[in-house]
């Protein structure tokens, strides 16, 4: 689980929103531009998620956009970006599960299913390994 946040791997996304309720943030959806699935304002600090995505996407997203809340990241810098997205797959990848349903199934996409994420978490999950 993360520094601060009341949240962890085993929740859903509906869980996930429930957790936050106290924090100082607010979550909304909203129909953003193609591409962008989901935007932090540090301003106002406000998350925005793009409606139209899978629950799996909007967990995902609201992970990766909590921990650039987290860091008090206003710009979007490359660095930043890097650093929310290897956060975000530690936080929702399960090594022993991952190891597990490895042996299990041959496709990326079902790997990602079963652990609820998006084969983009899966990918930087094995990225951050292999430059660890």
């Amino acid at each position: 689980s993360l520094p601060d946040l009341p949240i962890d791997r085993r929740m859903t996304y509906g869980a996930m929103r429930r957790a936050i309720i106290g924090l100082p943030i607010t979550v909304s959806s909203a129909i953003l531009p193609d591409g962008l699935w989901g935007c932090y304002d540090g301003e106002n600090h406000v998350i925005l998620i793009d409606r139209r995505l899978t629950y799996t996407a909007k967990r995902c997203t609201l992970v990766h956009e909590l921990l650039h809340w987290r860091h008090g990241c206003a710009n979007d810098s490359s660095k930043q970006e890097r650093r929310a997205r290897t956060q975000t797959a530690l936080t929702l990848v399960n090594p022993t599960e991952l190891a597990l349903l490895e042996r299990m199934y041959e496709y990326e996409w079902q790997i990602a299913d079963e652990l609820d994420i998006t084969t983009q978490v899966l990918e930087d999950y094995r990225s951050t390994l292999a430059s660890a």
